[in-house]
């Protein structure tokens, strides 16, 4: 490992930092250094750990920083939070600009994507997006000739980030499929960097026994709208499942939703309706993965990653939506898993993974997703850049 080497993770408290931490360091102990934004310096974190090398910061603390960066510096960017934007246009030119992408920064943006595209046709009707209206649009079709008369035009938030993703080399993704896609909608090409947040064995013990006995479909991973609960709702309803448990993680989200999802859960389930409304350890929310028989995440984006995999180890028969693309990672390297477009029907919910499959999955995601095998991969690429 080069005593050069010197990684800058710049993040805000979010729960996956500390798997990065635990990653970063196990592969380049020492060389590392983090800056959490909080919401508040006054606050303590909520989720990240507090350490030597990590530390509180603020965005004006970050300009202050980016003029003091080794020449050879490695930037990581843990999500591309607006508060980030002043410190990317800043960086001296030598130094490398690594972006994970969360998701939210392109999903959530209406300059970039629509995000009704996301939504099912009866959660898009029940719950429609706001789109920039015709004079926004024309605006800032406009704002480009205006500064040709007009060089002093400030630029607008639009073609800041512009500017601010155009500074950054690497795109971090968990797999190819996703990296495309971002790619496609920033319309920007970038150079792909493989990382996963969450190795296998963070996510669940992998010498657990198989259990065949499963006894409930489980429909979603969140609160959130993108999970299109009430147009799964409406495809199973007459579906004969009166002895199955219907599992609802609904334990963060919009409360909005989640009160109408509750509401219509109720309706079409009844007792078997079992919403999920409180945070759980860890080990307890895989205690009731393992039960899983059937998982249906009607996500079109890359979305539930974690519990997907989890699901998919314990043995659920998992249903995603063709536009999702970790459904099509999925399925490129052999995965048991299925389309909810085309193959959820009465039978094929009422037919469990046989445990041929379930072994196929493990092996496949072992091979994959073990801690040595992305530890190895994170190590050759950063070594790469700080070549």
């Amino acid at each position: 490992m080069p005593k050069e080497c010197q990684i800058f993770h710049i993040c805000e408290d979010e729960k996956f930092i500390n798997s990065a931490i635990e990653q970063f360091e196990h592969c380049f102990q020492g060389c590392n250094t983090f800056y959490v934004l909080p919401i508040s310096l006054e606050e303590n974190f909520k989720h990240v750990k507090i350490q030597d090398f990590v530390h509180k910061t603020t965005p004006e603390t970050l300009i202050k920083i980016s003029t003091t960066l080794p020449e050879k510096a490695i930037i990581v960017l843990h999500s591309l939070s607006p508060r980030f934007y002043d410190f990317v246009l800043r960086l001296p030119k030598s130094v490398k600009v690594i972006w994970f992408c969360f998701g939210f920064e392109v999903y959530n943006d209406a300059n970039y994507f629509k995000n009704s595209y996301l939504l099912d046709v009866i959660t898009r009707k029940k719950f429609p997006e706001r789109v920039l209206s015709s004079k926004e649009k024309l605006m800032e079709q406009a704002r480009p000739f205006y500064r040709l008369v007009k060089p002093s035009l400030p630029l607008s938030p639009k073609e800041y980030k512009h500017e601010v993703i155009k500074r950054i080399d690497h795109l971090g993704s968990s797999f190819e499929e996703e990296f495309a896609q971002v790619c496609k909608i920033i319309k920007q090409k970038k150079i792909f960097f493989d990382f996963w947040y969450y190795p296998l064995e963070q996510i669940l013990d992998v010498t657990s026994e198989i259990t065949i006995d499963k006894k409930s479909i489980i429909i979603g991973n969140s609160g959130f709208k993108t999970g299109n609960h009430l147009d799964v709702f409406n495809t199973i309803k007459n579906y004969p499942l009166d002895n199955i448990d219907i599992i609802v993680p609904l334990n963060y989200g919009e409360s909005k939703y989640i009160q109408e999802v509750l509401s219509q859960g109720e309706k079409y389930f009844l007792d078997t309706f079992n919403p999920l409304l409180d945070y759980m350890p860890l080990a307890d929310y895989n205690a009731i993965l393992e039960s899983v028989g059937v998982a249906i995440l009607n996500n079109k984006r890359q979305q539930a990653v974690g519990n997907t995999i989890a699901l998919l180890w314990f043995g659920a028969k998992v249903f995603l939506s063709h536009k999702n693309p970790f459904y099509n990672y999925l399925k490129r390297i052999g995965i048991h898993v299925y389309c909810y477009e085309t193959e959820l029907n009465a039978k094929s919910s009422a037919q469990f993974l046989s445990l041929e499959e379930i072994e196929r999955n493990r092996k496949l995601l072992f091979k994959k997703l073990n801690k040595e095998c992305l530890a190895e991969l994170l190590k050759n690429q950063i070594l790469k850049i700080n070549a």
